[in-house]
C-alpha cells in the first residue's frame, strides 16, 4: 500500500512541474508558532522569494474553527536547525536514545482529551494526523523540499506539493520519511508519513470542503538497551558503540495508521469578511459544519529470539517467540450549529456573540491478540462500543481588547458515559505597550486508557488493579496565567495541576523476576503541580539571545518524575552579507536539574516508575550556522560539541544512552512557486 502512495505523491510533484519539497512545518505547529516575519522581510530584504511567497497561503482545521483565514508561508530562519522534534526548545523529552524510537515528554504536559483512548502514545512524536495538514491556497503550484542528513546516524526528507487545479480548488501531497540508524546497535527509527489533502471553496465563498486521507507506518527496532551500564562511568577499554553488546538483537515494534477526513462547512446569512494580506479573512454569520472521520490503527510488539530476561518477565506463551498486537477502528460523525451576533464592520469586530452547539457519535471496534509462531491465536479479544458527545461553546468579544470563551464537552451516552472537559480561557489586552493577559481553566474528568484497565500478552497480563478492580476516572483541574508583552519579547506564565487518581505504570516488585515486571496503579492522593514559565529574547545590535526557563514544583516527584528546572538558551550573531545572504551563526544550551529516572518497557512500549535513579545532569550545547539565499535555507549543525569536557555521556531513562556528540549535520529546505 505505502509503495503506491509513494507513487502517487511521486506522480503530483512531477504533474505540478518537476519542483522539489521543502520545510514541513510541523515542528512550529507543535509550538504554535505559525506566523512569521514576513513584512518584515519584505520591506528590509530584496531576496525575491519574499514577492513570490505572499502569493501561498494555508490554513488548517483549527484556524476554521469560527471563520476562514489564511496564513502566509514561514519562509524566516527562526527555529529552522530545530529539526529533530524530540529536542524542540519548549518541548523537550526523554526517550531510549535515537531519533524515531520511543519518547515521552520531559516536561509535564497532560494530555486534554476525553473518551477512548487505546493508550499507546510513546511512538506519537513521529505521527502526521489531519491537524498537522496544512490546506493551500496557492496562485501558482508551490513545491517545497527539507533534507537533513547525519550519515546513516539520522536522514529526515520530507517533501509538501500543492497548486490549484481552479481558482477555488487546491489538491496536494505530503511525504515525510525518517531514517536513523543511532548510535548503538539495532537503534534504528525507521517512519513513513504520506498524506493527500484538497480545499474547495465555492465562488460565493459560503460552501467550504476539506479532505485529507493520512497514512503513518512507524518502525522502532528495540534493543533492550547496552547491556554494559558503566559506558560513562567505567575505566576500561573504550569500543565502538556499535559493538557495545545489547541485550535485545530481534526485537521491534511496528504501529500503522490510515485514516480519512472529510470537513463541510455552509455559510448562512450575512457574511462578513476582514482585510488581511492577499486575501480577505471570511466571517460568518450563521454556520453548519459537519465532519467525518475513519482511521484504522494498529500497534504491535514482535520478538524472535531467546533473551535473559533481565529486562521483562519470561514469555508465558513462548520463551523465545512474541507477536502481541492491539488494533482498532474509529468512525466518527460530528454536526455543529454555530450562530455569531456583531455589527456589520470592515476594520474591527467587538461586541461580538458566538454560540456553537453540536453533537459527535464514535464507534469503535477493538482488538487485541496474542500469536503463536504458526500464527495460531492464544489470546484473542473482540469488542464494539460507541460514545456520544455533546459539544458546546460561547464566546463573547467585548472589544478588540477583551474577549471570553467557554468550551464544554460531555460524553452522555455510551462506553465513557460521564467523561467531560469543560475549558475556558480569557484575554485581556491592556495596551500595546503594556502588553496583554491571558487567562485559562480547565476541569477534566477522563476514563482509563484501555491499556490500563486490560491488558493480555506473552510478557504481561493484566486486568484493572493489582486487585483486579477497575481503576476510576483522573480528574485534573488546571488553572494558567500569562503575561505577554509582544513589544519587549516577553512571555511569562504561570499553570497550577490538581489531578486526582493519577495514572501510571509501575515495577512490582524489587527482588527477582518482580523487577522486571510491571503493573498499572493509580495513585491514593491527589498530586498537586506548580509550572513558571518564562520566555525573552533580547536583541543588542546584531547579536540575539532567546532564552526559555520552566520551574516545577510537585509534592509527589515519586510518580511524577520531572526535573525542577529546565532551561534552553539561544545566542546567535544575525549578518546580512550582499543585502540578500542573511545568515545567523550561533549556538545552543539546554539544561536541566537531575530527577528520578524513568523506566522503559519493551514489550508493553510504556515508560514507568521503577528503581530510584537519579542520573547526574549536565549542559548540553550545540553548534550551528544557517543560511537564507534566495529560496533557500542551509544550516550546518554540530551536536553535543561540550562532550568529553564536563560529561562522557548522559542518560534520560535508565539504562539507556542519549546520542553522543555529531560533528556534522547538513540541513536545507528549498521552495518553488512555479
Amino acid at each position: 500500500m505505502y509503495k503506491n502512495i509513494a507513487f502517487i505523491v511521486f506522480c503530483l510533484v512531477i504533474l505540478g512541474g518537476g519542483q522539489l519539497f521543502a520545510q514541513d512545518l510541523k515542528t512550529s505547529v507543535n509550538d504554535n508558532k505559525e506566523l512569521d516575519s514576513l513584512r518584515k522581510k519584505e520591506e528590509n530584504a530584496k531576496d525575491s522569494i519574499i514577492f513570490t511567497s505572499r502569493f501561498i497561503r494555508y490554513t488548517t482545521l483549527r484556524l476554521t474553527k469560527d471563520s476562514i483565514q489564511t496564513l502566509a508561508l514561514d519562509t524566516t530562519l527562526q527555529g529552522f536547525h530545530n529539526f529533530n522534534i524530540l529536542v524542540q526548545p519548549k518541548r523537550p523529552t526523554v526517550g531510549v536514545g535515537n531519533l524515531g524510537l520511543s519518547a515521552m515528554p520531559l516536561l509535564f504536559e497532560p494530555v486534554k482529551t476525553i473518551g477512548f483512548d487505546a493508550g499507546f502514545h510513546t511512538l506519537d512524536y513521529y505521527a502526521l494526523t489531519h491537524d498537522d495538514i496544512k490546506y493551500y491556497q496557492a496562485r501558482t503550484p508551490f513545491t517545497s523540499l527539507y533534507y537533513v542528513s547525519a550519515g546513516e546516524a539520522e536522514q529526515v526528507f520530507r517533501v509538501v506539493h500543492s497548486q490549484n487545479i481552479k481558482p477555488n480548488f487546491n489538491i496536494g501531497a505530503n511525504f515525510n520519511r525518517i531514517g536513523a540508524n543511532g548510535y548503538y546497535s539495532r537503534q534504528r527509527g525507521d517512519d513513513l508519513n504520506g498524506a493527500l489533502f484538497s480545499w474547495y471553496q465555492s465562488p460565493n465563498k459560503r460552501y467550504n470542503l476539506w479532505t485529507s486521507a493520512v497514512f503513518n507506518t512507524l518502525k522502532a527496532n528495540e534493543n533492550g538497551a547496552p547491556t554494559n551500564d558503566t559506558l560513562f562511568t567505567g575505566t576500561g577499554v573504550k569500543v565502538d558503540h556499535l559493538s557495545e553488546p545489547v541485550r535485545l538483537s530481534n526485537s521491534r515494534r511496528i504501529y500503522r495508521q490510515s485514516s480519512f477526513m472529510l470537513k463541510q462547512t455552509y455559510f448562512v446569512g450575512r457574511i462578513d469578511s476582514l482585510a488581511q494580506e492577499i486575501t480577505k479573512k471570511i466571517l460568518p454569520t450563521n454556520k453548519v459544519s459537519y465532519t467525518f472521520k475513519y482511521s484504522a490503527n494498529s500497534y504491535g510488539f514482535r520478538k524472535d529470539q531467546a533473551d535473559d530476561h533481565s529486562i521483562f518477565p519470561r514469555g508465558a506463551l513462548d520463551t523465545t517467540f512474541t507477536n502481541d498486537s492491539t488494533r482498532y477502528t474509529q468512525v466518527q460523525n460530528e454536526f455543529i450549529y454555530s450562530f455569531f451576533l456583531r455589527a456589520k464592520s470592515s476594520s474591527l469586530i467587538k461586541n461580538e456573540l458566538k454560540l456553537d452547539a453540536g453533537i459527535r457519535h464514535d464507534f469503535y471496534k477493538y482488538n487485541q491478540m496474542s500469536l503463536y509462531k504458526n500464527n495460531m491465536r492464544s489470546y484473542d479479544y473482540s469488542s464494539s462500543f460507541q460514545n456520544v458527545t455533546l459539544l458546546g461553546t460561547a464566546g463573547y468579544r467585548f472589544s478588540n481588547r477583551i474577549d471570553l470563551n467557554v468550551d464544554l464537552q460531555q460524553i452522555f451516552q455510551g462506553r465513557n458515559t460521564g467523561d467531560f472537559l469543560y475549558e475556558a480561557k480569557s484575554n485581556v489586552l491592556l495596551s500595546k505597550s503594556i502588553g496583554r493577559i491571558v487567562l485559562g481553566a480547565y476541569f477534566q474528568n477522563k476514563s482509563p486508557e484501555e491499556i490500563y484497565n486490560n491488558y493480555v500478552g506473552n510478557h504481561y497480563n493484566w486486568s484493572g488493579d493489582a486487585q483486579g478492580f477497575k481503576f476510576d476516572r483522573t480528574k485534573t483541574i488546571n488553572m494558567s496565567f500569562n503575561y505577554i508583552i509582544d513589544k519587549l519579547n516577553l512571555d511569562a506564565g504561570a499553570q497550577y495541576f490538581l489531578i486526582d487518581k493519577y495514572l501510571y505504570f509501575e515495577q512490582v516488585g524489587t527482588t527477582g523476576p518482580d523487577t522486571v515486571n510491571i503493573r498499572p496503579a493509580q495513585a491514593g492522593s491527589t498530586i498537586n503541580l506548580l509550572k513558571i514559565t518564562l520566555g525573552k529574547k533580547i536583541t543588542f545590535g546584531k547579536f540575539n539571545l532567546d532564552s526559555y526557563i520552566v520551574y516545577q514544583k510537585t509534592d509527589n516527584s515519586n510518580i511524577l518524575r520531572t526535573p525542577e528546572v529546565y532551561t534552553f538558551n539561544s545566542f546567535y550573531i544575525d549578518q546580512t552579507f550582499f543585502k540578500v545572504l542573511k545568515t545567523n551563526v550561533g549556538f545552543d544550551i539546554r539544561y536541566n536539574t537531575p530527577y528520578y529516572a524513568y523506566s522503559y518497557s519493551v514489550p508493553a512500549g510504556q515508560f514507568y516508575i521503577g528503581d530510584k535513579i537519579k542520573y547526574k545532569s549536565e549542559p548540553v550545547l550545540d553548534v550551528w550556522v544557517k543560511a537564507s539565499l534566495r529560496r533557500a535555507n542551509l544550516f550546518v549543525k554540530c551536536d553535543y560539541i561540550n562532550q568529553g569536557l564536563l560529561s562522557k555521556g548522559y542518560y534520560t531513562v535508565k539504562s539507556y544512552p542519549m546520542p553522543d556528540r555529531l560533528l556534522f549535520k547538513f540541513g536545507v529546505s528549498w521552495n518553488f512557486y512555479d
